[in-house]
């Protein structure tokens, strides 16, 4: 078992390390060659390599944040790291910033805020990677401002596969292409790219925005046993209010704990607008601050927040902005709010909403809330949660079909999240003892998921939905209960990410993944189809 550099030819054992995600979930126990490009060379030389002899177990990782098994699984035989090409910079020659996949969200943002005094609306889980992160779409506490990642994508470069010649191909793709093929390509890399048309190597930005000056961040906390399910409903209520009432220089992640936690919480995060000084800006958040521990503290009474609230995005391990209003640098809210958290055994699932939580969602999110699935302990509920995230903003400003991205409407982006962690060794926590575990949690998320959404058939599918609620669900956060190429239903999943940009509209995912891989080599279980 051995890893190769095609430049060097050095070799070296397959560790266990690289076999493991970072959701410990996911394990590659038949992995035989990992390769590591440091350059597009390499990239195009290790990529034929792997593909050659490994064909569709040929899997490509930059951060391995990966929530289902598509990279980490025991079909793997290859992996192309993409670690060690983590440059950022200024291209002169493509006159434009660029951001390398195997950087991860922390050093992009100190490289384009120390090197340039910009910064990306992207993630706050310090280390994702950009590969999988910025072509799944990329949001995050800046979005509302400044819209999605890709939304500032101006081109990438990417090794794909040629099918004819069977052999691997550098290609620079942008809006600006020569062929439609290439805008085409373009087109479905800006948001579903994962893993699906080739091997990313570089993004570019010809435009980026300023970083924000100064960063204000405050937390409001109630306790539990304080809330009953007239005044969650009332809280949930005004949550929405307040998320489409907020300026697009503020962003709010509430985060619906299980009861066992004792505590739910918000956190809101607020930046400088451009041209508003530091004293103004402070005296604006403190304003809103007031006006907003007002109106919720009107539902439930505000107790101090006794304990760090976790989730992604945005885990902390320290208290921050508690029962006051905490005014920092832009770097200093980038550090605060930039936690990947530890590694556990997880399960996630999405969806994104138009319109406020109806009578029966907020019954059934509330119920499961106060549920401890049988197996597990009540504290082994306490890092569960539904994490709501605002939307909206300057995302909303753009049209469904213009990125691979189409939910384009949504107020507010939800992420169910269940942790737990036990002594099991790498690869054996799915094995008795802990599978009793496993399932206990798993069987949680996927209930709660499927009765919130019953009305719609277990899933937030707009189709379903005359009202309009609900608008499917994030790409990026992926979750194969939804549909599988082995289970045969895998448009269903893939409907619900991409809506008509899968295969309606006349530009759609399935066409470019026919033109560019129609070999199917980049394929896992959720992968865009080439029929």
């Amino acid at each position: 078992m051995t890893t190769t550099s095609a430049s060097t030819g050095s070799r070296r054992p397959v560790v266990l390390s690289d076999r493991q995600g970072f959701d410990r979930r996911w394990f590659a126990s038949e992995l035989e060659a990992v390769h590591v490009p440091r350059n597009d060379a390499e990239a195009v030389a290790q990529v034929g390599e792997a593909v050659s002899r490994y064909g569709r177990d040929v899997k490509v990782v930059s951060g391995r944040h990966c929530y289902e098994d598509f990279a980490y699984n025991g079909t793997t035989k290859a992996i192309v790291d993409m670690s060690s090409m983590n440059r950022i910079g200024w291209d002169e020659r493509r006159a434009a910033f660029f951001v390398e996949a195997g950087c991860e969200n922390w050093s992009v943002y100190r490289g384009l805020l120390n090197g340039f005094n910009r910064t990306l609306p992207a993630g706050s889980c310090y280390s994702v990677g950009s590969g999988g992160h910025i072509t799944g779409g990329g949001y995050g506490l800046l979005s509302r401002l400044r819209g999605l990642t890709v939304d500032h994508l101006s081109a990438v470069d990417i090794v794909t596969w040629n099918a004819s010649s069977d052999k691997a191909e550098l290609h620079h793709v942008s809006a600006a292409s020569a062929s439609q093929d290439e805008r085409d390509l373009f087109w479905a890399l800006r948001g579903a790219g994962c893993g699906n048309f080739g091997v990313i190597l570089r993004y570019y930005f010809e435009e980026l925005p300023e970083a924000p000056e100064s960063a204000s961040i405050y937390t409001l906390s109630w306790d539990w046993k304080s809330i009953d399910k007239s005044s969650f409903a009332d809280l949930l209520a005004c949550y929405a209010e307040f998320v489409s009432d907020m300026p697009e220089t503020d962003f709010s992640l509430l985060k619906l704990t299980h009861a066992s936690s004792g505590q739910l919480g918000m956190i809101v995060q607020s930046v400088s607008a451009e041209g508003v000084t530091h004293p103004e800006h402070r005296a604006q958040v403190e304003r809103r601050y007031t006006e907003t521990r007002t109106r919720f503290g009107a539902i439930v009474g505000h107790t101090p927040l006794r304990k760090p609230l976790g989730g992604h995005p945005g885990w902390t391990t320290a208290i921050v902005g508690n029962e006051s209003v905490q005014h920092v640098t832009y770097l200093e809210a980038l550090q605060t709010l930039n936690g990947s958290g530890p590694n556990q055994f997880g399960k996630y699932k999405s969806a994104y909403m138009n319109k406020a939580f109806p009578p029966d969602q907020v019954a059934a999110i509330h119920r499961w809330l106060n549920t401890t699935p049988k197996g597990v302990s009540e504290p082994d509920m306490s890092q569960s949660l539904l994490q709501v995230d605002s939307y909206g903003g300057a995302i909303n400003r753009v049209a469904p079909d213009a990125t691979a991205v189409p939910q384009r409407d949504a107020i507010m982006k939800l992420q169910y999240q269940t942790y737990w962690l036990n002594a099991s060794r790498p690869g054996e926590g799915n094995r008795a003892p802990y599978d009793t575990q496993a399932e206990a949690h798993l069987r949680w998320i996927n209930e709660f998921y499927r009765e919130v959404y019953a009305e719609y058939g277990g899933t937030p599918d707009p189709a379903g939905d005359p009202g309009g609620t609900v608008a499917g669900a994030y790409y990026n956060y992926p979750d194969s209960v939804l549909g599988t190429h082995a289970e045969g239903t895998v448009d269903d999943a893939l409907w619900l990410y991409f809506l008509d940009n899968f295969r309606k509209n006349e530009r759609n995912l399935v066409a470019v993944k026919r033109r560019w891989d129609p070999a199917n080599v980049f394929h896992h279980a959720q992968s865009i189809p080439v029929e």
